[in-house]
C-alpha cells in the first residue's frame, strides 16, 4: 500500500488538545474585505496578485493566513514558507455549538466536531464531502516516485520530493454553507516533523469548544 499524506495529519490531530488549553482568549473580529483584485485559483500556488486584497496575518513560523470574500463565497489560504508536505484544518462555527472540520492534504474532506473528538475516527471525516466548499490537494510525480524508490530512497522521502509545487492551500467555501453571517473560526497548521506541536490561530484555543475563536463577519 502506498503512503497517503493525509495520515501524517494523524499525529497532528493526536496533539490538538496541547494547544494552550484553559487560557483565557479574548475573541478577535474580522469583517472580511470584498475582493477586488484576481480571482483566485485554487492550485495552492498563491500566484501574484491572487491574495494582495485579503486581510492577512502572520501566525509565525513562516505560516500566513488569508481572508477574502468575493461572489458569495469565501476564500481562505494557508501559506507555508517554506512548503515541506503540511496539512491544513479549519474550523468553522456558525452558532458557538456546531463545529464543522474541513481537513486538506493529499486528500479534503469533512466532519463535525463533537465535545468528545480528538482523533480521525471520532467521528470519521467523509473524505471527498466537500459540499459547498473545495480547496486545492497535494499531488506528487508518480513516475519520478517509482524512480527515487529504484534508486534507493525510502518510500516517504521519495514522494516528499516528487511533490509537485505548493505555497500551501487555498479554500473556498460558499457563504451560504453555514446558516449565520457571522462565523467563528479557527485554523490549525502542523508543520513536519513536528506533528504534535501545530501552529494554533488563536493561539491558546481548542478544537471542541469556540471560546476565543476569530469571529468572521462577512456582512
Amino acid at each position: 500500500m502506498r503512503f497517503d499524506i493525509r495520515c501524517l495529519g494523524v499525529m497532528a490531530l493526536i496533539g490538538f488538545h496541547l494547544a494552550s488549553v484553559g487560557l483565557a482568549v479574548e475573541t478577535e473580529i474580522v469583517k472580511i474585505p470584498k475582493g477586488k483584485g484576481e480571482p483566485v485559483l485554487l492550485d495552492g500556488l498563491f500566484s501574484p496578485g491572487e491574495w494582495d486584497d485579503a486581510w492577512q496575518r502572520d501566525l509565525g513560523s513562516g505560516v500566513r493566513l488569508y481572508l477574502k470574500k468575493s461572489g458569495g463565497h469565501v476564500y481562505i489560504g494557508v501559506r507555508y514558507s517554506p512548503f515541506k508536505g503540511s496539512v491544513a484544518d479549519l474550523f468553522i462555527s456558525p452558532d458557538g455549538r456546531a463545529i464543522f472540520h474541513l481537513h486538506a492534504s493529499a486528500q479534503i474532506g469533512e466532519r463535525q466536531v463533537q465535545e468528545t473528538s480528538g482523533s480521525w475516527d471520532n467521528p470519521e471525516f467523509v473524505w471527498g464531502d466537500t459540499s459547498d466548499w473545495y480547496a486545492n490537494e497535494i499531488r506528487w510525480n508518480q513516475k519520478r516516485m517509482d524512480q527515487l524508490i529504484k534508486e534507493g530512497h525510502g518510500q516517504n522521502e521519495a514522494q516528499a520530493m516528487s511533490f509537485y509545487r505548493y505555497d500551501g492551500f487555498e479554500f473556498q467555501i460558499r457563504a451560504s454553507k453555514f446558516s449565520s453571517k457571522s462565523w467563528l473560526f479557527r485554523v490549525e497548521a502542523p508543520i513536519p516533523p513536528d506533528w504534535e506541536h501545530p501552529i494554533v490561530f488563536p493561539a491558546g484555543t481548542m478544537m471542541t469548544k469556540t471560546d476565543g475563536w476569530l469571529r468572521l463577519i462577512l456582512d
